[in-house]
């Protein structure tokens, strides 16, 4: 990490050691990974005294993840934008992908655009030191018997759901912590999921086998940035560039399904499974493995409830998604996110408890649930004729909470090839004027919605397609766009409406939008 960073992280963590006493924190936050991080961060920002475990360094390999362009935006809310770009990480450029015997297809990202392709642990160093520098109190050491009274409470009886506490342990020393409400954000390890919480995919079991690699002859100048993504029969790979010379290549195998060679060492079974990959054992010929390999449970699961009275659960506490969005880290930084709000909520506004929660827990299974539907149609251009029993397992599987409520966020990728959607747009391009006014069946009703840093009651468009209400698609304000259609007489004058409100309006964003407001009825023509 950066110099100051690293200086203010270890004076932070000394400085709360070192101290016995100390105001009680409003949240505790359990896990200094991404998630933890970005909630601690945000909280922080709101004036909340916050106390971050971080669990001692101990010898876990890092991994190598992708970070896409469009964590800017909150890397600039939790003001690390500046430094992810100083720490000098190798950009992410695009993808390069064989998937399902089709050919190869090469996806770059718009011009200008980069992401970051970071090794977690100089990644995560970086966010530690942001958070410290935000002012958060930071402890190293082991959570354990955390006594949350909503979860705790005996069958009857209201629960008491004033305050947590929880044990931290560190060098040999234990000592007892209070706050007014918990946040797990310790990954797969669930110190709170695991209480009951947790829902494990059974059907199948995936394992991530990865090593490091440099480059013995230049690797293709055309690689430079990418990630490199590639199927095969029982499996897939990924390759993270962490320098022009050093790549993180991984396996994902099943147990249970992949042809695995029995009986071999794992450096035997991780070389025969690269080998399955064709497009990656040409540019691996010449290289050498200096790292690895190791393995690491990558299977799938999820949460009854990801949050209630006094908890929340957070990024890969709450869920885990499979590793083909390559939107992990980014996930867990929005979620961390999203967890903040909704504390700052709680304990601004009690009366907001309820609503507050409710609506983390419905955006959290809606991103889960678009995770799934994403990563299903990845298993399903996989899996061709005759396909090994490791991609149907894959497509068959609905998330664990596929019983959830619609989602609040609507999914664009899937609009974008909407006929309906399309037909519509069709429809306005070719009409001279338009004459729009709200749909027959539209309702305009109150939903809890973000304000700042606060979860709030506001105004959202209820329809048969979205009967949990929407309000925003791509950043177009829904509701303002009802509100101006009915007084303009073509598209190009409600677009030029739409800019003077809010100036910076993408033109695609706001077709998009008008389009799918007529495709689903919060719209209709008068002619």
């Amino acid at each position: 990490m950066p110099e100051a960073h690293g200086q203010r992280y270890a004076h932070a963590v000394r400085a709360a050691q070192d101290s016995d006493a100390g105001d009680v924190p409003d949240v505790l936050i359990v896990g200094a990974g991404p998630a933890g991080c970005a909630a601690a961060i945000v909280l922080s920002q709101c004036g909340r005294r916050v106390l971050l475990i971080d669990r001692p360094a101990g010898a876990r390999h890092a991994l190598a993840e992708s970070i896409p362009p469009s964590a800017r935006r909150i890397l600039s809310v939790l003001g690390m934008k500046d430094a992810a770009d100083a720490a000098g990480f190798q950009p992410w450029l695009g993808n390069t992908v064989w998937w399902g015997g089709a050919d190869p297809r090469v996806e770059t990202f718009a011009t200008g655009e980069a992401g970051h392709q970071v090794e977690r642990a100089r990644f995560d160093a970086l966010l530690r030191g942001a958070a410290a520098e935000a002012g958060v109190t930071l402890r190293s050491g082991f959570v354990s018997d955390v006594t949350i009274p909503s979860l705790d409470q005996s069958r009857s009886g209201e629960p008491d759901v004033n305050g947590v506490s929880a044990t931290i342990e560190a060098d040999g020393h234990s000592s007892r912590v209070t706050a007014r409400i918990v946040l797990d954000c310790s990954g797969r390890a669930g110190v709170i999921a695991r209480r009951g919480l947790r829902v494990t995919e059974t059907s199948h079991h995936t394992v991530a086998l990865v090593g490091v690699w440099r480059a013995g002859p230049p690797w293709p100048a055309a690689q430079h940035g990418h990630t490199l993504v590639a199927s095969h029969a029982d499996g897939w790979a990924w390759s993270v560039p962490t320098t022009r010379d050093t790549r993180y290549v991984t396996v994902m195998v099943d147990p249970e399904r992949s042809h695995l060679t029995r009986g071999a060492s794992a450096l035997g079974v991780y070389r025969a499974e690269l080998q399955k990959v064709a497009p990656f054992s040409r540019w691996l010929d010449g290289a050498t493995l200096v790292d690895g390999p190791w393995g690491a449970d990558a299977s799938l699961y999820g949460t009854h409830h990801h949050a209630g009275p006094g908890y929340l659960l957070v990024g890969d506490a709450g869920a885990f998604i499979d590793p083909l969005s390559s939107f992990g880290v980014k996930k867990a930084l929005a979620s961390g996110w999203m967890a903040a709000v909704t504390a700052n909520t709680v304990l601004t506004t009690p009366s907001m408890r309820d609503a507050a929660v409710e609506f983390y827990e419905r955006r959290e299974r809606a991103v889960i649930r678009s995770f799934h539907s994403q990563t299903a149609r990845y298993a399903a251009e996989a899996v061709g004729d005759g396909a090994h029993p490791f991609w149907p397992a894959r497509l068959a599987v609905a998330p664990p909470d596929a019983d959830a409520g619609d989602a609040d966020e609507i999914d664009t990728t899937l609009l974008a090839r909407d006929p309906d959607v399309l037909a519509a747009l069709g429809d306005l391009r070719q009409r001279p004027q338009i004459q729009l006014r709200l749909g027959d069946r539209a309702r305009i009703g109150l939903r809890s919605a973000i304000r700042g840093h606060q979860i709030v009651m506001d105004d959202h468009l209820f329809l048969p397609a979205w009967p949990e209400g929407v309000r925003y698609l791509r950043n177009i304000d829904l509701l303002l766009l009802l509100r101006l259609a009915p007084g303009c007489r073509d598209v190009s004058e409600l677009y030029d409406a739409c800019l003077r409100a809010h100036p910076g309006v993408a033109l695609p964003d706001f077709l998009g939008a008008l389009a799918t407001l007529v495709a689903r009825g919060g719209l209709q023509h008068e002619i």
